[in-house]
């Protein structure tokens, strides 16, 4: 194979939601069971990779952000050549756009950038289960960032697939309170008390009340709903007071998306009409929050 040094290829790393995340047990090798459906947005973060004769190097722009091992994109890199064998490096720029330590799987999402990014860079043209694997030893999201659905169903650790149909057309709001929260510390103060968690996505939505999203022009009835909340809105109360604004503003279906502590509302139906909603929407948290107020769309 020809050296590519100097080769440069931009991917993207998509955003991701939790329609539905139950936490089932922990494991004895400290993870949890859970059972999670997943969607990506078209909210994403810019990767530029540009092939060097040798080493890794991470340029974020993230200031907060590490640019050695501490980043998932840098350790994703690592892997990748520590499974190809190759003798070459990568340049790294990051450009984010996702909010960090927000339930959006940014982290991840942009680790399976680099995994997929190097295998076209560098033409290996790994096996799927090889990058799967690769992306499991990376984190319980990367798997899903690396496969080509837009939306799945994920068991196990949240790394076994099953691709599903994503949403129909729906505009994203985006709520972030502009303080992160550490996934590893949600889970932590999750107690499991409860015995087996009876909650099931076939359930029926009216017992979910508001966290019911119901598309009746595509015959489609989900249920939202997170186990995790109830950790994290107990630390950070602000997040109930997020919800209920969505639902003054007429979101069809409100949620956390994953450990939190964003928040998303989702506007479906005909497709001016839920823009003008969804653009209503984001005025109206104008001035109540100091982090972000985005609106994206899911991705088909």
């Amino acid at each position: 194979m020809s050296s590519p040094s100097g080769r440069s290829i931009s991917v993207l790393a998509p955003a991701k939601i939790n329609l539905f995340l139950v936490v089932k047990g922990r494991r004895p090798d400290g993870y949890h069971e859970i059972e999670t459906v997943m969607q990506k947005l078209v909210l994403a973060d810019r990767l530029q990779l540009t092939a060097t004769d040798n080493g890794i190097r991470l340029v974020c722009s993230d200031a907060d952000l590490p640019e050695d091992e501490g980043n998932l994109a840098y350790r994703a890199a690592l892997v990748f050549f520590a499974q190809t064998g190759i003798s070459a490096g990568v340049d790294i720029v990051l450009e984010k756009r996702i909010p960090v330590a927000a339930g959006l799987g940014g982290g991840s999402s942009d680790a399976a950038a680099v995994l997929t990014g190097l295998d076209t860079l560098f033409g290996t043209c790994l096996d799927g289960a090889i990058l799967h694997r690769l992306a499991r030893g990376l984190g319980a999201d990367v798997p899903f960032f690396v496969a080509r659905c837009a939306a799945a169903r994920a068991t196990g650790i949240g790394d076994c697939l099953s691709e599903i149909d994503p949403l129909p057309e729906c505009r994203v709001v985006l709520v972030n309170p502009g303080f992160p929260v550490s996934t590893k510390w949600v889970y932590e103060n999750l107690a499991l008390t409860r015995g087996d968690n009876t909650f099931m996505l076939a359930r029926d939505c009216e017992a979910l009340g508001q966290d019911a999203l119901v598309i009746g022009q595509k015959d489609i009835s989900i249920a939202l709903f997170n186990d995790l909340e109830r950790v994290t809105m107990g630390q950070f109360p602000f997040i109930g007071r997020i919800k209920e604004e969505f639902r003054h503003a007429g979101a069809d279906g409100v949620l956390m998306s994953g450990s939190g502590p964003t928040v998303f509302g989702l506007f479906c139906g005909e497709r001016e009409e839920t823009l003008q909603r969804a653009q209503s929407c984001c005025k109206r948290f104008s001035g109540l929050v100091d982090g972000h107020v985005i609106l994206t769309d899911v991705m088909a």
